[in-house]
């Protein structure tokens, strides 16, 4: 996989902001960044299973 410029970005915000969004085209490699990310201690959560994005909704 190539190196992404954005993730050394993403991880000094994540020393401080518990929560990132991160946005872009289809197939830009958005989803394989984050997961990549995750197996370091951190959970990924998609809003697209309805009843996560309820509970985002009801309790942000």
């Amino acid at each position: 996989m190539y190196e992404r410029f954005v993730t050394q970005r993403v991880e000094e915000v994540l020393a401080d902001t518990p929560v990132v969004l991160i946005v872009g085209p289809r197939r830009a490699g958005k989803t394989t960044l984050v997961r990549k990310m995750g197996e370091v201690g951190r959970r990924y959560i998609t809003l697209d299973e309805q009843t996560v994005l309820e509970a985002a909704r009801t309790d942000p």
